[in-house]
């Protein structure tokens, strides 16, 4: 996913999606090197922007007759059932606007390319690649979200997700009128056909096709599949026809083969791989390279190397795409970097298959112009030139036909050993639901793609979809969330390692307080992380309250604002915050209120007399310039009154944060080797927009300790999850 991203407004970024003059918007048409995720990451942004822009309502129109009919209800087409569209949809149902979705899919389901494609790796950042984060297992997403695996397991985890999103109804906001979102599903739409309706903005949508159980898109709605045909009118149309089919391809990419596995035979294999995009460069790969997968093979080839990896970062950083020969060479060329340089591609020579020999079918003869003007990730441009330098592939000229059978011919190389991978045909695959006019508008943003260039950066803020019914400038419109729902909303993806470490460390210091303090009442603690949630820095919560009387409701994965509450003053100062000696509960109150407590969470229990958080702090925020990054936010509270003022219990509570962070790096040291604490995925704005001056001069409760907060020079984040490959560079 790109770096960094400048905010447009929702509608600036409409416009991106658009089909000019239209209800039309087209979900990463003109975008170059697409993946899943980033596919679902503009679905998404999509969904934000008509959302905040009021294209698609909340809720009905003020002043309607909440049992009458209910004009301001939108009627949203979603033209194709890949991940993009899917996401979409599920965005739409978790923020419960007020619509009518429909799904429609050309084949007999849902997710048809990933389906069953047990010989394709999915990895949600790997084309990052050598960027910080680009080795996070999850894609962390707030819908649909998944992890790195087979693409036949993404499909299973993503519709599990979906399944979940279209069989829940989402609580509404106070005050709200309209009905829940409804969703349907058509598969095997073998005929389906976008038009205008009339002079109406309205499309026309007709279809022939079998509809399916929203929440379970492989079974019939009906006792049994039967196709129908019909037309509606639609208020919205989202193209969302994805990856689309390879021109020219004897075995799809995303269809089930042997390259990867070992001859059975005794004679060595010729192929040729016709193309230089990254489809024909992964199957390269996988015909040369023993055991490849995409992720676990540059852990394999950089570890230990981290001199190279950061050459190659600076490299990366300024050319991500762009990368050519003569500046990988200049790298493996540099005497600084020999013995590293030797030692990679000696890993990669012995990595080498016997059993395979590989024509590498192009355009221009020579391989050092093998990627100018080609947009090719910049993992496989590496690859390739590494394989290049091993001697592992030959390329050759056939810009004919006929030249490409002469050359299987003087190979012997059968047609099932040909692989053609020329790219996808997308403009095709999206004009042949659409009328003729439309087609011509289409042909027209082609010719002028630039303009409808979609960040593959999320636009929305933390927790965002996991706040039904709002928008993100709701405050103070009436339309305000309850309480109740307040105590689960805001949720973004916690790693389960992650958690389960919380869990057990704020279980030992809430054992540690009661020991200490003999709480009468209540006793709550829990750990909060430092997240970057899209254009943003939020306060996680990393697992359930733990102590004495707690609630055994579901709190974990909700997230805050960073400058609001106890945990915001604590981030925002890094120093701890805590209730002073005989405060009272009115002037708690009135600090909380003052703080905007309530603006993203529940209001603060009225028997609650006494808090505390402890910033746990990082090495120097390189951004800010700050002598101190907050990691993490510990935070406690109490009934009883003046339960967190004895120094001595605060300073024990601050050394097993310190004796917490020290442990931390070494997690990653398990027997096992699955977990690492790997980069986040994204990027926020600096902390000096996170870190607003606090007001102290006039808490009434509150008072910040004189004691200092814990602090590690070795851990920069709190991202522990899974991993089936050790980290080209643990941080």
């Amino acid at each position: 996913m790109t770096a960094t991203k400048v905010s447009e407004t929702p509608d600036q970024v409409l416009e991106r999606f658009r089909l000019p003059d239209s209800s039309v918007f087209m979900v990463g048409m003109f975008d170059k090197g697409i993946t899943v995720l980033s596919q679902q990451v503009r679905a998404l942004n999509l969904a934000w922007a008509l959302v905040e822009s009021g294209e698609v309502p909340l809720d009905r129109a003020p002043g309607s007759d909440r049992d009458g009919p209910d004009p301001s209800r939108k009627h949203i087409a979603v033209v194709g059932g890949g991940f993009a569209g899917l996401t979409f949809a599920a965005g739409l149902l978790k923020k419960r606007v007020n619509a009518n979705i429909t799904v429609f899919e050309r084949r007999d389901t849902v997710l048809p390319l990933q389906h069953g494609s047990d010989s394709r790796w999915l990895h949600p950042h790997i084309y990052d690649w050598p960027s910080r984060g680009s080795e996070a297992y999850s894609a962390a997403l707030p819908v649909l979200n998944w992890t790195a695996s087979r693409a036949s397991d993404v499909v299973v985890q993503v519709l599990k997700e979906w399944a979940q999103v279209a069989s829940t109804e989402q609580p509404a906001p106070e005050s709200t009128t309209s009905d829940p979102p409804s969703i349907r599903v058509f598969c095997n739409t073998r005929h389906i056909q976008v038009a205008n309706a009339g002079s109406t903005p309205a499309m026309t949508v007709e279809w022939i096709g079998e509809e399916r159980k929203g929440s379970e898109p492989a079974v019939p709605a009906a006792d049994r599949p039967t196709a129908v045909g019909n037309s509606e009118s639609f208020d919205l149309v989202v193209l969302a026809v994805g990856f689309g089919l390879e021109s020219g391809a004897r075995v799809f990419y995303w269809r089930n083969e042997t390259l990867a596995q070992p001859h059975l035979g005794q004679a060595r294999s010729t192929y040729i791989v016709s193309g230089s995009g990254d489809g024909a460069m992964i199957d390269m790969f996988r015909l040369r390279i023993s055991h490849f997968r995409q992720d676990r093979i540059l852990a394999e080839l950089f570890s230990d190397h981290e001199e190279l990896l950061k050459r190659l970062r600076a490299l990366h950083d300024t050319a991500p795409t762009g990368a050519d020969f003569e500046q990988l060479r200049a790298v493996w060329e540099d005497p600084s970097l020999a013995t590293s340089a030797s030692d990679v591609l000696n890993r990669l020579r012995d990595r080498l298959r016997q059993d395979t020999t590989v024509l590498l079918r192009v355009r221009k003869p020579s391989f050092a112009r093998l990627f100018v003007d080609k947009r090719v990730s910049f993992q496989n441009r590496l690859l390739a030139y590494l394989l290049y330098r091993c001697g592992a592939f030959t390329p050759v000229t056939a810009v004919r036909e006929a030249d490409l059978s002469r050359l299987a011919r003087e190979h012997r190389v059968p047609e099932e050993r040909i692989i053609i991978r020329h790219g996808t045909e997308t403009e095709a695959g999206m004009t042949d639901v659409l009328e003729v006019s439309l087609r011509e508008k289409v042909r027209q943003c082609f010719e002028n793609s630039g303009r409808y260039l979609q960040d593959d950066v999320p636009a929305w803020s933390g927790g965002y979809f996991d706040m039904p019914g709002l928008t993100e400038a709701e405050e103070g419109t009436g339309r305000r969330a309850t309480n109740q729902v307040k105590g689960t909303w805001r949720k973004e993806y916690l790693p389960s390692p992650t958690e389960a470490i919380a869990t057990a460390f704020c279980s030992a210091v809430s054992a540690f307080i009661a020991s200490a303090t003999a709480p009468s009442r209540r006793l709550r603690v829990t750990l909060h992380r430092t997240l970057l949630s899209g254009d943003e820095v939020v306060l996680q919560q990393c697992c359930d309250y733990q102590g004495v009387e707690v609630s055994p409701e579901r709190r974990a994965g909700r997230t805050f604002p960073s400058r609001n509450g106890t945990i915001g003053a604590a981030f925002s100062l890094g120093r701890v915050v805590r209730t002073k000696l005989g405060a009272t509960k009115d002037a708690l109150v009135a600090d909380m209120a003052a703080m905007s407590l309530d603006e993203a969470s529940q209001n603060m229990a009225i028997d609650v007399a006494s808090v505390a958080a402890i910033p746990l702090l990082g090495p120097t925020d390189r951004q800010s310039g700050h002598s101190w990054d907050v990691i993490a936010v510990l935070y406690f509270d109490s009934y009883d009154e003046d339960a967190f003022v004895d120094d001595e219990m605060l300073d024990g509570v601050i050394r097993m944060c310190g004796f917490f962070l020290d442990s931390l790096p070494t997690v990653t040291h398990t027997i096992a080797g699955r977990i690492a604490n790997t980069e986040f995925w994204g990027s926020a704005r600096s902390r000096d927009d996170e870190s607003q001056a606090i007001d102290t001069a006039n808490w009434q409760a509150l008072e910040q300790a004189a004691m200092d907060a814990p602090r590690t020079d070795s851990l920069r984040y709190v991202n522990f999850d899974f991993s089936e490959f050790t980290p080209v560079e643990q941080i």
